[in-house]
């Protein structure tokens, strides 16, 4: 009984055991061919991708939608703040102009009421008075009593009469569906400003107007109040008043010393800093006077050592055996002239400025001094520079005719002075003229000759 047990036992795990082999062998051929399948179809991430990709377009189709949706029916149903309380439902109170209390007294009194505080409270309770308030914008010049604003309670703020406190309230639009067509129009011409240069804002108002107000309206969005522009647009104004006299002062026209006044009164703190302004117009003018005295002289020529200068190019530059050549030697010597004759232009320059400062030191010096000197004169001698003094101290006085001939003497001595000195400058601006064409025809014959030897 046992064997035949066991037996059975044997063949039912052998049986057990077969079928788990080829279980096993099935999952791994089925596994194998899911694997093969899975990577034909990248494991499933190209469909995922794509199943995103479908839903974002569907999401954002969806809320471009509900955007356009909600945009409509804002612009049909929506809030519409008060343009004049910009939606603060309320406003500064204009009867006691933001303070809370008003001045009042009492009107139509009838006559036997007494003048007490009981009697008159008990009238305008029964009606026999009025009290009237009195605006603060009204000076009535009388210390009148005091008492709660009735406009707005004693707050100082009152509602706004326009939107009547409701501003916040959705309310139904119809102007905001669709632009007028013309408006489109209008900005897409305002859209192309004029072409000429920033540079010139001041002398075209046209594009001053169009850089200052419409431009920011278009790009930004940006509107300002009439009383702002006229403020902005009065500003401009000035400025290219300003900027007009500044040229005229500035080219030094007949009468720049009133124009520059003109200058101050418009725009005091700018033309305190502008350089074309003059400050002190006698100093300027004599100093002009001194610089042209300066120019019209002649400088001595330049001094042989003076300015000492170390020439980039030397003879010692190039070697004995290429001078031999008889175009290098040449080309050694026109490069030689041509730096002794820039920098010898350039030396004579320098030594006319410094020349010319010094005399103009010079000469500023001695008129400070002769001036000093007849200052100090005068206060030594204060009679001599009274004419007629001397009449009064009881002393004969010089006649009419006497003090007449004197004067056109001194006149008469000036004007041929005058005379003397413009035609001794004449002269000497004829003589360097002379010497300067001199010198210009010995150069030309100097390079003639030079040229001749050459060839």
């Amino acid at each position: 009984m046992n064997k035949v047990n066991v037996e059975r036992v044997l063949a039912v795990v052998k049986q057990r055991s077969g079928e788990f082999m080829g279980a096993v062998k099935d999952t791994a051929l089925e596994l194998s061919w899911d694997v093969r399948d899975a990577a034909d179809a990248g494991f499933g991430v190209p469909r995922l991708i794509s199943n995103v990709a479908s839903l974002s377009v569907a999401v954002v189709a969806a809320s471009g939608t509900a955007a356009i949706a909600l945009d409509g029916v804002g612009k049909v149903f929506g809030k519409r703040e008060c343009t004049d309380c910009n939606g603060w439902e309320g406003l500064r109170c204009t009867m006691c102009a933001g303070k809370g209390l008003v001045g009042y007294f009492v009107k139509d009194l009838e006559s036997g009421q007494g003048d007490s505080v009981e009697s008159l409270a008990g009238a305008i309770a029964g009606g026999a008075a009025n009290l009237t308030c009195v605006p603060a914008s009204v000076n009535s010049g009388l210390p009148l009593p005091r008492r709660e604003c009735p406009t707005c309670d004693g707050t100082g703020v009152m509602t706004c009469k326009k939107c009547k406190g409701e501003s916040w309230k959705p309310k139904m639009n119809f102007e905001d569906i669709m632009d007028v067509p013309w408006k489109a129009w209008n900005v897409y011409r305002k859209t192309k400003p004029p072409t000429e240069s920033q540079d010139r804002l001041m002398s075209n108002p046209d594009l001053a107007y169009w850089m200052m107000f419409e431009k920011p309206a278009i790009e930004d969005g940006v509107e300002y109040d009439d009383d702002v522009k006229e403020k902005m647009w009065m500003k401009y104004m000035d400025d290219r008043r300003y900027e007009e006299l500044r040229e005229r002062v500035e080219r030094r026209e007949a009468g720049w010393e009133v124009l520059q006044q003109g200058l101050v009164s418009i725009n005091p703190e700018r033309a305190r800093q502008d350089p074309v302004i003059v400050q002190n117009v006698p100093f300027h003018k004599a100093q002009l006077q001194l610089l042209a005295e300066v120019e019209g002289m002649q400088p001595p020529p330049r001094p042989a050592n003076w300015g000492n200068v170390k020439l980039p190019l030397s003879e010692a530059d190039w070697r004995k055996e290429d001078l031999k050549n008889p175009k290098v030697r040449q080309e050694m010597e026109t490069l030689l002239k041509t730096q002794e004759g820039v920098y010898g232009a350039l030396l004579d320059n320098a030594w006319e400025n410094q020349w010319r400062e010094q005399q103009l030191e010079i000469l500023t010096k001695a008129k400070i001094e002769s001036y000093l000197r007849s200052k100090q004169e005068e206060e030594q001698n204060p009679g001599s520079s009274t004419p007629g003094s001397e009449g009064r101290t009881g002393k004969g006085a010089p006649s009419t005719s006497t003090r007449d001939t004197n004067a056109s003497t001194q006149k008469s001595r000036g004007k041929k002075g005058v005379d003397d000195k413009k035609k001794k400058e004449r002269q000497e601006r004829a003589e360097r003229l002379a010497r300067q064409a001199a010198e210009r025809e010995a150069a030309l014959a100097k390079g003639k000759a030079a040229r001749s030897g050459r060839s």
